[in-house]
């Protein structure tokens, strides 16, 4: 499985004949095989190349599950700490 990521592309340039897409985070990607995206698309990325233009609702659902998932990670660690912590403290009482 792989995770694409979703950037909102910034501009649009051409260099040497390539149409190259500026991205908010200020990456320059080919558009080659996103010929129709336009300033203000969303755009899934699959190791450093837009694949698809998505339309602004499934980007925003498509951000908003990424965001869910990382807080769920980051519960996910406290409670692993948490727990950790609790049964050396506890290995430590029965010593």
């Amino acid at each position: 499985m792989c995770l694409g990521a979703i950037a909102l592309l910034r501009a649009i340039e051409e260099q040497d004949g390539v149409r190259v897409g500026i991205l908010d985070d200020g990456r320059a990607v080919a558009l080659s095989f996103v010929p129709d995206a336009q300033v203000g698309d969303h755009l899934l990325i699959h190791l450093g190349v837009p694949v698809e233009v998505l339309d602004a609702e499934t980007a925003r659902a498509a951000l908003q599950l990424r965001a869910e998932g990382r807080r769920l990670a980051d519960r996910t660690t406290i409670v692993a700490r948490q727990g950790a912590s609790r049964l050396r403290q506890e290995e430590g009482e029965e010593s």
